[in-house]
């Protein structure tokens, strides 16, 4: 039996399982919750963030950055056309042979009062996967991890809060009623708690507590990669997004990968950052006012010049430039084909003087080389993808349970 079959027939054990006799699977998780911490539900409306409108747009960067010093050794001061350096590279093998995204499904699953306050139940499943492009061929799961997560509030435990080994008992009761019942296909991984001291969205709160742990699940693949001796001069790997990473507490996050410089360094050298979605409001001139006008007049193959990084969240420095690989009147907006690159500053001379504008000139010309087929009319971001992230986030996402199966356990 292949993997795609025995999935089929997982999904359809589970389907059975929950509505048969009336449903009586459904709602174990909350009960369970409600029960072992004293809290009142209110049976709030369940649904999945990712499928609901809602406002304004999330961005793959968060902080300002600001155009001060060259991150490349020529100084530019226009951008580059790289068209013909991508043409002389076809048909050779790429640079680029991993490509590594996390996605995440969320949910609000109920809101629930505890201590004479309401607060939301989240929910999520993560995935982060990493494809290998062998013999022209883009391999599934060469690495891929699968999480379901409880995200509680502190006031959930009855005693102030002091680490998340108080998750675990209530984690394994949630756990064990699903057992009980002769369903152990379903297994929660981790129950992670959001703090409620401050006035901010406590959604908006529990949200960014996943999002640091499914950072975290991003740091373990590159470190295994690493650690296998997968990555070289000749094979690289692309991640989706900032590589800009917030260094998360360890005493908060059990799971969190905290790297010395050092390691970031060995870790990171051959991995490159690409973002989809970037504020350009946020590429600021030194002493003030936008660079966003230089992002927006990009011609089709022309990066920007490098510039140098200081990230106060990863103490680490970054190059970051910018290319257009689309053009303008294809897309819906000016900004749309266009992708943020970024590459850590390894060495101390690269620190100074910059990465060899030769070096940043190959990996963009190969970069622009993965930008097709596309994938239009399947992803409204569809202009910024390159195509084996685009296969690698699908591959993720295909290993979801469905979104009313997951939502019918709580």
């Amino acid at each position: 039996m292949n993997s795609q079959t025995k999935r089929i027939q997982i999904t359809k054990t589970l389907i059975k399982i929950i509505t048969e006799k009336g449903g009586r699977y459904m709602g174990t998780v909350l009960k369970v919750i409600e029960k072992e911490t004293s809290g009142v539900s209110f049976n709030s409306y369940k649904y999945c963030h990712d499928t609901t409108d809602r406002s304004g747009i999330d961005y793959d960067d968060n902080k300002d950055i600001v155009w001060k010093e060259y991150g490349e050794t020529e100084k530019l001061t226009k951008p580059v056309n790289l068209k013909d350096a991508a043409d002389a590279r076809r048909g050779y093998p790429s640079i680029f042979s991993y490509f590594l995204d996390g996605s995440r499904h969320t949910y609000k699953v109920d809101d629930m009062s505890f201590q004479k306050n309401v607060y939301p139940i989240i929910a999520v499943q993560i995935g982060v996967g990493c494809c290998e492009r062998r013999n022209l061929k883009l391999q599934p799961a060469l690495l891929f991890e699968s999480k379901l997560i409880i995200v509680l509030p502190d006031r959930a435990f009855s005693t102030d809060w002091d680490g998340q080994d108080q998750a675990k008992p209530l984690l394994e009761k949630i756990n064990n009623s699903l057992r009980r019942r002769r369903r152990p296909l379903i297994q929660f991984n981790d129950l992670l708690i959001y703090d409620t001291n401050k006035d901010d969205k406590f959604e908006k709160k529990g949200i960014a507590k996943i999002q640091d742990y499914m950072v975290e699940l991003e740091k373990q693949l590159v470190a295994d990669l690493v650690a296998a001796g997968k990555l070289n001069e000749s094979n690289y790997l692309i991640k989706d997004g900032s590589l800009d990473y917030q260094k998360v507490s360890t005493k908060k996050n059990k799971n969190a990968i905290n790297l010395s410089s050092e390691h970031i360094r060995n870790n990171y050298r051959r991995v490159i950052g690409v973002s989809k979605s970037f504020d350009p409001t946020k590429c600021l001139v030194h002493g003030g006012g936008s660079n966003s006008n230089i992002i927006a007049n990009l011609k089709l193959y022309e990066r920007t010049p490098a510039y140098r990084y200081t990230s106060s969240r990863a103490d680490a420095d970054f190059c970051i430039w910018y290319l257009r690989i689309r053009e303008a009147r294809h897309t819906d907006s000016i900004f749309d084909g266009i992708l943020k690159i970024e590459k850590l500053i390894v060495t101390e001379k690269e620190r100074i003087h910059g990465i060899e504008t030769d070096d940043i000139n190959n990996i963009t010309a190969y970069l622009i080389n993965e930008r097709n087929p596309v994938c239009y009319g399947l992803d409204n971001r569809w202009a910024n993808h390159l195509y084996p992230i685009y296969l690698t986030e699908q591959y993720v996402k295909s290993k979801y349970l469905s979104n009313d199966l997951f939502i019918q356990l709580f």
